[in-house]
């Protein structure tokens, strides 16, 4: 067992406001929300923030799940944007607990109680989170640890540890937006997502902002939801390019100090070469190519928010994690 924080049953119950930003995905989101009329937690408030949806998304969800809030943008605000809208209304709402979640997941009914019970034990866990297995048979780990390299921008999965639902919790350097709980207070001092981000590293940006106010980012075993991972508009590999590489920039900007101006051109560089060396053809990769330097100019220029590339198409995505 891994050193770890020590958790146990929650003798209390704080207000927790459940965010699911949604953009379309209507059947993701209905079995999301059918998963969350199990979870066993009982004081909680389900937000849906709908970025637009054309797919009758929000009248399904009025129908079928009565007592879910729902808040509609009008528009495609992202992953930060959508989600900055619900933790404003679960601020001003009382919530104690924000506990961010993608609408392409399900949950084990008590996943949600296991995180709030660690988070009561450990004061100095200012962000938690679930273990994620994938949805789809045979179901491995999808998430249950990270690594972070910022002097280079870079941060991943780091699923060596495959820890038992009794293991304690554990210290991270991050966690994934698919899933995260954070104390109310905590969040509002921070701000929600940087909207720079819109999409992508957003919750790496995140985690290191909690960590610099002096809390912790934890792991929590007894915690298991499932993702249905790569369901996002992301896989188009232009676009991918394009966040990964703007946002990676801003990242060491904001958190490496000095090792931003030289990192910075190596990673331009390997992305650079990688969309030369790619097997896809060669529209593919001159768009890949393409969305790598349109990163670098729009970065150096403050450009921020949604890829606004006329010869790329866009997809409207809500959730990139």
């Amino acid at each position: 067992m891994r050193p770890g924080f020590t958790h146990s049953p929650a003798t209390v119950t704080p207000r927790v406001a459940i965010i699911i930003v949604i953009w379309n995905g209507k059947a993701d989101t209905l079995e999301c929300l059918q998963s969350l009329n199990a979870d066993a937690y009982p004081n909680k408030e389900i937000v849906i923030v709908d970025n637009g949806s054309t797919d009758g998304s929000v009248a399904d969800v009025r129908r079928e799940f009565p007592t879910v809030t729902i808040i509609e943008t009008g528009k495609n605000l992202g992953f930060t944007g959508g989600n900055n809208v619900g933790i404003r209304h679960a601020l001003a709402n009382g919530a104690g607990y924000l506990y961010l979640l993608n609408n392409d997941t399900t949950v084990e009914p008590d996943a949600l109680a296991a995180l709030v019970a660690a988070a009561e034990a450990q004061p100095a866990a200012g962000l938690l989170a679930p273990i994620i297995f994938e949805y789809y048979p045979p179901r491995p780990i999808w998430f249950a640890g990270s690594k972070m390299e910022l002097s280079r921008g870079a941060a991943w999965h780091d699923n060596s540890h495959v820890p038992e639902p009794t293991e304690a919790p554990y210290e991270i350097p991050w966690a994934t937006g698919c899933a995260m709980l954070i104390p109310a207070p905590l969040m509002r001092d921070l701000g929600g997502f940087d909207d720079r981000y819109y999409l992508s590293v957003e919750d790496v940006d995140l985690c290191v902002r909690v960590r610099k106010a002096g809390r912790v980012v934890v792991a929590v075993p007894a915690a298991i939801i499932y993702h249905k991972g790569g369901r996002s508009g992301l896989r188009m590999t232009g676009i991918r390019n394009y966040y990964a590489v703007r946002n990676s920039l801003l990242l060491m900007r904001k958190h490496s100090g000095a090792a931003y101006f030289l990192s910075g051109p190596q990673l331009v560089c390997s992305f650079l070469w990688q969309s030369l060396r790619t097997r896809a053809d060669l529209r593919v990769r001159y768009e890949c190519f393409r969305s790598v330097l349109d990163a670098v100019f729009d970065h150096l220029f403050q450009r921020y928010g949604p890829y606004r590339s006329a010869s790329v198409k866009v997809p409207d995505i809500s959730a990139a994690a």
